[in-house]
C-alpha cells in the first residue's frame, strides 16, 4: 500500500513488481516490519544502487575493527554469476597481497569467499551452481572438486569456509556467511593474507573467531534495521 502511494501506480501493478523482484532476488520482504528492502544482488545493478542499499555504511565499522587484528584484508562481496564481486574492502597497508579493489571479481571455486558462498545454499542450488560451474571449466572444477567438498564439510562444522593456496600459493583465506534476509542471497565476509601470518593455528585460535565475530555483528546491525 505505500508503494503504490509513493508511486502512483495501481496496487496490483506494484504487486506484480515486488513479486517479480523478489523472485529475481532483488527485493526482500520483512514481515513482521511490513516493508521491503533491497538485497545485495541489487548490487550488481550499479554503485548507485550500491550506496543505496546502506551496506557499507553498516559494515565498514566492523570490518575495519576486524583489520586491525592481523596483516590481512578483510572482504565483503556478493554473488556474481559464477563469480564474486567485492563491494567493500579494509586491510592496513602492509596487508596488500593481490593488487584488488572494490568491485574486483574474484573465482567461485578456488576462494574462501566463493567456497563460503556455496557451502551456505541448499543442497539442491549449490548442485545446480557446481554443475554450471563444471561445464563452465571442466578440468578446473575437477582440479577443485575435493578442496571444494571439504570446505563446505568445514563450514558446516565450524561456520567458516577456508582456502589454503586454493587460488594463490601463497595466499590463505577464510570466510563466512551474513544473513541479510530471508530468502535473499547472503553477504559474504572473508579475511585472507600470506600464508606466513594466517598459519592454520591463528586461523583456527584467532583469525576465523575474530571472523565470525565480526559477521555477526554486521548480521545484528542489518538485522535491527530491518527485522522480519
Amino acid at each position: 500500500q505505500e508503494l503504490a502511494a509513493r508511486t502512483g501506480l495501481p496496487r496490483p501493478t506494484v504487486s506484480r513488481f515486488t513479486h517479480t523482484l523478489r523472485k529475481l532476488n532483488y527485493l526482500a520482504y520483512h514481515e513482521r516490519a511490513g516493508r521491503y528492502s533491497l538485497t545485495p544482488r541489487v548490487i550488481e545493478l550499479g554503485h548507485a544502487a550500491h550506496v543505496s542499499t546502506g551496506i557499507r555504511d553498516i559494515a565498514r565499522p566492523a570490518m575495519e575493527a576486524l583489520s586491525e587484528i592481523g596483516a590481512f584484508s578483510v572482504a565483503l562481496g556478493v554473488p556474481s554469476g559464477l563469480e564474486i564481486r567485492y563491494i567493500e574492502l579494509a586491510r592496513r597497508p602492509e596487508a596488500i597481497v593481490l593488487n584488488l579493489e572494490v568491485g574486483a571479481l574474484v573465482p567461485m571455486l578456488q576462494t574462501a569467499i566463493g567456497r563460503a558462498y556455496l557451502a551456505g545454499l541448499s543442497q539442491e542450488r549449490r548442485a545446480e551452481i557446481l554443475s554450471d560451474l563444471a561445464r563452465a571449466d571442466p578440468a578446473l572444477f575437477a582440479a577443485q572438486e575435493e578442496a571444494v567438498n571439504a570446505a563446505v564439510a568445514g563450514f558446516e562444522a565450524r561456520g567458516y569456509a577456508a582456502s589454503m593456496g586454493g587460488w594463490w600459493p601463497e595466499l590463505h583465506a577464510v570466510a563466512t556467511t551474513i544473513s541479510v534476509a530471508d530468502g535473499a542471497d547472503p553477504l559474504l565476509l572473508s579475511v585472507s593474507g600470506l600464508s606466513s601470518v594466517m598459519t592454520a593455528e591463528r586461523i583456527r585460535e584467532e583469525y576465523a573467531p575474530a571472523l565470525m565475530n565480526s559477521a555477526q555483528i554486521i548480521q545484528s546491525r542489518m538485522r535491527r534495521l530491518y527485522p522480519d
